[in-house]
């Protein structure tokens, strides 16, 4: 493959309507943000990024940074009977628990946040060199962040695990939540931005999501409906302002 080719190379995120907001899909090795607040959809946006490429033989890796990997098992079947556990026994999706006492890598009032950050970083890379994933999902990275009181510091280190990310041949979604405002920090250092949220329509309540980045590509500029249903996400081809009445 050439140079050219693989820069165009597109990656297939599997949400039904996602890939003609970016005019293709992501491209390969970057790092693609989704910003929301906590209900929007951010985690199973991730998740099913990962089980589409686990179906098309994908190898993927999941890195959980706050909820356990067992109760997002349990989540995802319970609402679309996506079976992470078969994918799981396949070697298809390895799943990282943060929580896991195994890794040593809790998240302590004991531990220095800059020392937290780089026990991950070298989690990160033992993982990827370990299982050679083609897709990664970190789950809620604000939670590695929160205890980084500089805005440089805070920058600097989102730079450095982008760039980890970055040197391998692996395709990313990186979720953060908004609640304590280091999302802007997180999207600065993305490829892509992809912000998911809710929106006040008469009576109804809609989810909706638009691209805010893309690097190397031109986007549809608009704001779509975000359905969840029982077979996951799809983008639907209207606005979330549209009249109901």
């Amino acid at each position: 493959m050439t140079i050219k080719n693989e820069i165009l190379d597109r990656v297939d995120s599997g949400i039904t309507g996602y890939n003609d907001l970016l005019n293709g899909g992501y491209f390969k090795k970057t790092v693609n943000v989704v910003s929301g607040e906590s209900g929007t959809g951010k985690t199973v946006f991730g998740s099913q990024f990962l089980y589409h490429g686990a179906q098309n033989n994908k190898k993927s890796l999941c890195i959980m940074t706050s909820e356990s990997a067992e109760s997002l098992k349990k989540e995802m079947y319970s609402s679309f009977k996506w079976d992470l556990w078969e994918m799981e026994e396949a070697g298809k999706i390895t799943f990282v628990d943060i929580a896991n006492p195994e890794l040593r890598l809790q998240k302590t009032i004991d531990m220095a946040p800059m020392e937290l950050i780089m026990s991950f970083k070298k989690l990160l890379v033992r993982k990827i060199e370990e299982v050679k994933p083609d897709r990664i999902f970190i789950d809620a990275i604000e939670a590695m962040l929160l205890a980084i009181d500089s805005p440089y510091k805070l920058k600097t280190l989102v730079d450095d695990l982008f760039g980890v990310l970055r040197k391998y041949d692996v395709t990313s979604i990186v979720t953060v939540g908004t609640t304590f405002n280091v999302e802007s920090v997180v999207e600065y250092g993305a490829d892509s931005v992809t912000r998911l949220g809710r929106v006040v329509s008469g009576n109804n309540l809609q989810r909706s999501i638009y691209i805010a980045k893309l690097r190397g590509s031109s986007t549809l500029n608009e704001i779509r409906v975000l359905n969840i249903s029982n077979n996951g996400i799809s983008i639907l081809d209207q606005s979330p302002y549209a009249s109901t009445v």
